[in-house]
């Protein structure tokens, strides 16, 4: 009996085996799913898009989104002027559309991939399989020349049809095999939509793609997801002979990204291994961080992070208040708003923060300046202001900031009423060190500013101590009210109660 029951387990594997080969097995979710492709490579591009149309089944839509203004989009999207299932976003100076296509994917699942990746039968739907098996996997990659670690494959074929008999020989030896991973930055990336809305999009500042996608895998390990590596998934990648000046434009910017990346994941004691993708042993001892917006974005309304800290004991009640009465008084609309909380000295709502927005909790007061400190660090948005929940402001406050901001060569800006609160604070002659109110601070991304301290006995407590690279302005118009506000007292109201 047991017999007969080995021999047709064999063979209803070896006729699912054949179905899936002939691509004649429907992909294992409903409502299909969208492909991204990233386009750079001219002489590949077209072969790549054929490919995917061809081996990923009916029920695909693809975005191709050029990443330079030298591709030549016109004569690719001529060659599939036909194509239903393909769409073309022009390439656009100051904006990462990468992220805005994935926006538009409303497939349970999106794959992001270079246009130097060639397909085989089968390899979209294992990509498949490991969410399903643990619906905790949320993204999920195949073995390819560009993976790290056990997911690198180096190999090379005579043609095409070398490249598909091994894939196939591979999923049939391969079925069903996969690993969890701890991060995966290859060319190919299978993710779940519903992590995507969670996590964000891809962090375009870090310039190079590896670490692009290493840092959005490590964010959505800490948003609770986990990572796989199919291991029966082959998919060849192709290398240009040049693959540094190609991939990797720009020595500058790739050491800025990588200078970025090892900020953000506080690795700077850790020892620079030049194309080593480090990432943090412990990612609980990092910071949280928050989610990047997906959609569109112009360089004439830059992203802000907008810092809150609260240097008194709120009250959960009037935490929420301050929160939605700060959200809905600015006039600029494109912010993302991180919320700094010490959870030993002051109650801790559960904020109702937006997809892009972020609450970071910290214990003491140590770690609560050190959060402040670093906050560029964490983030791809163009503008950091700092705002004190105790502060009223005017309306327009962030948005005159981020004008001065970009109408300037500073680097740290400070609103010119904040003299007026701690006399005699601005800097001037004899050289003395600045002091400057942390609650009326902008400044560039990218940078850590400098050194925040507390201070006794002044209007406000937190001071900024610039770094003395950097240059600091001054905006020229009073930025809003110097009225203090204060937390109401337990079972009562204070003066100037929200």
């Amino acid at each position: 009996m047991n017999t007969v029951k080995a021999v047709s387990t064999e063979r209803l594997a070896g006729r699912y085996s054949y179905l899936e080969r002939e691509g004649l097995l429907p992909l294992p979710v409903q409502g299909g799913v969208t492909l991204v492709v990233e386009l750079r490579h001219a002489q590949w591009s077209a072969e790549c898009l054929r490919l995917l149309l061809r081996h990923s089944g009916s029920s695909v839509r693809l975005i191709a989104v050029p990443m330079t203004a030298e591709f030549p989009l016109q004569w690719l999207s001529e060659q599939f002027s036909g194509e239903p299932n393909l769409v073309f976003l022009p390439f656009a100076a100051g904006n990462y559309r990468v992220n805005e296509a994935l926006a538009y994917a409303e497939t349970s699942f999106a794959v992001l991939l270079e246009d130097r990746v060639m397909v085989s039968p089968g390899w979209l739907g294992n990509l498949l399989w490991p969410p399903i098996d643990d619906p905790a996997v949320g993204v999920v990659a195949p073995r390819s020349s560009s993976e790290r670690g056990e997911g690198q494959e180096q190999l090379h074929f005579a043609g095409y049809s070398e490249l598909s008999a091994y894939a196939a020989h591979i999923l049939d030896k391969r079925q069903g095999e996969w690993r969890y991973a701890e991060v995966l930055g290859g060319s190919c990336l299978l993710i779940a939509r519903e992590l995507l809305l969670r996590v964000g999009g891809f962090d375009s500042s870090l310039a190079e793609r590896r670490l692009i996608i290493a840092d959005w895998c490590l964010r959505a390990r800490m948003q609770g997801a986990s990572l796989a590596l199919s291991d029966p998934v082959y998919v060849h990648v192709l290398h240009p002979l040049e693959e540094g000046a190609v991939i990797n434009a720009g020595n500058a910017s790739s050491a800025a990204g990588e200078r970025a990346y090892r900020r953000k994941w506080n690795l700077q004691d850790s020892p620079a291994d030049a194309g080593l993708l480090q990432i943090p042993g412990d990612l609980s001892a990092c910071l949280p961080q928050p989610v990047i917006p997906l959609g569109r974005h112009t360089a004439e309304t830059p992203l802000v992070t907008t810092v809150v800290y609260f240097e008194e004991n709120w009250t959960a009640a009037d935490s929420r208040e301050r929160q939605q009465m700060l959200q809905e008084g600015q006039s600029y609309s494109n912010i993302r708003w991180v919320w700094v909380r010490d959870s030993w000295s002051q109650s801790f709502p559960e904020f109702p923060v937006h997809e892009r927005d972020a609450v970071i909790t910290v214990h003491g007061e140590k770690p609560w300046l050190h959060a402040l400190e670093n906050i560029s660090a964490l983030y791809g948005s163009e503008v950091i202001v700092y705002l004190s929940a105790s502060a009223a402001y005017d309306s327009r406050y962030i948005e005159k900031l981020v004008e001065v901001l970009q109408h300037s060569r500073a680097d740290i800006v400070v609103s010119a009423d904040y003299a007026a609160e701690d006399p005699g604070q601005r800097p001037g002659a004899g050289g003395t060190t600045q002091h400057l109110p942390l609650e009326r601070i902008a400044h560039r991304s990218g940078i850590t500013p400098g050194r925040i301290m507390k201070r006794e006995g002044f209007f406000r407590s937190l001071a900024l101590i610039p770094d003395p690279d950097l240059s600091v302005g001054y905006a020229g118009e009073p930025a809003g009210g110097r009225d203090k506000l204060h937390p109401s007292a337990p079972g009562g109201e204070g003066e100037g109660h929200l």
